[in-house]
């Protein structure tokens, strides 16, 4: 008999084998290790008592695990995957834990919840959409060794960011981070996620944070008047330059061309399409 709880007291053992079981035959080869996991907890604002497992005979055999924040004053949960084990396919085990975990959210004042999925995960995609998710955006992840050319005989200094002004930074952007590269989940890494970039008289124009344990760029940008001028090849060629490893940068929106071009022109390729797809609890249609 399945039993449906929160995860408050599950142990990070139990969950990383439930988690790489689960996703032993993903679309996208996804094994963690325990150190992997426990980052992943913290980065992704993963409340336990907000997530949801499925048990059979004491054994977790499926997940929903929800980063809860507030974005524009908003309480949205996350999430940040959904997991259940081969053998227990096929029996609507994420509508369940959706349904048993779904009051809880509203309780807690989440007003919406937000997730990303495969494009070509099509059974996920069929499951989400009845629970009532709809599609926000379609993101792109790349990754590649990159080729920089064009900056030959620049001089163009690079340094370390301890603290950065983030609200300064927005207004590079052009388009807005997904959940898993977003500020807060900059700051919940700390000292795991670095951060460099370029001056022009004491002015931050250009910037790149980055993970050094596996060369994954969480964000990037240049100040919109000083674009074309070589700085996105210097912070890329920086992070490569680390430990000449493949980088890889995940969620570019789809319709910022800008930066889909520029991702191109120096070598790095399209590997994974996903929808972010979102749910208003306010409106709540569930299995």
């Amino acid at each position: 008999m399945l039993v449906y709880s929160n995860l408050e007291n599950i142990s990070t053992d139990a969950l990383l084998h439930t988690f790489n079981a689960s996703f032993s035959d993903y679309l996208v080869k996804m094994q963690l290790t325990k150190e992997q996991l426990e980052r992943k907890l913290i980065a992704d604002s993963i409340d336990l008592k907000l997530s949801a497992g499925a048990y059979e005979n004491g054994k977790l055999v499926g997940f929903i695990l929800h980063g809860i924040n507030k974005v524009c004053n908003e309480k949205i949960a996350y999430n940040a995957g959904t997991g259940v084990i081969p053998a227990k396919r096929g029996h609507n085990l994420t509508g369940k834990m959706y349904r048993y975990i779904l009051p809880f959210l509203e309780k807690e004042g989440v007003t919406k919840c937000i997730l990303e999925v495969l494009e070509k995960n099509l059974p996920a995609l069929k499951t989400y959409k009845a629970i009532g998710y709809q599609l926000k955006r379609e993101l792109v992840c790349f990754k590649g060794i990159p080729k920089i050319t064009g900056i030959k005989g620049k001089r163009i200094d690079i340094h370390e960011i301890k603290h950065i002004d983030w609200q300064e930074v927005t207004s590079f952007w052009d388009w807005t981070p997904s959940w898993q590269n977003s500020i807060i989940a900059m700051q919940n890494l700390g000292e795991h996620n670095k951060i460099v970039g370029i001056y022009l008289k004491d002015k931050l124009v250009a910037y790149i944070s980055y993970n050094p344990l596996n060369n994954r760029i969480a964000q990037f940008a240049v100040h919109k008047s000083h674009r074309r001028k070589g700085y996105g090849k210097a912070l890329f060629k920086y992070v490569f330059n680390v430990h000449k490893a493949e980088i890889s940068v995940i969620n570019i929106d789809i319709d910022s061309s800008s930066t889909i071009t520029f991702l191109g022109s120096i070598g790095l390729f399209p590997y994974i399409y996903q929808y972010e797809m979102e749910k208003n609890l306010r409106s709540d249609v569930l299995l």
